[in-house]
């Protein structure tokens, strides 16, 4: 089965990323597998766009 490309521009690429991510974190302070403080000190400061 061949799957069909899907165009999007790349502000709709960064919006879905964006989305993607967010509901990665939730689910993992959800899940106890960090904290919403070890996301702001540690892993939010690595991903600031310089």
């Amino acid at each position: 089965m061949k799957k069909a490309k899907v165009e999007r521009d790349p502000l709709e690429e960064i919006d879905l990323l964006d989305s993607m991510y967010s509901a990665l974190v939730d689910l993992l302070v959800e899940k106890g597998v960090i904290t919403e403080e070890e996301y702001e000190r540690e892993i939010k400061q690595k991903l600031k766009v310089t």
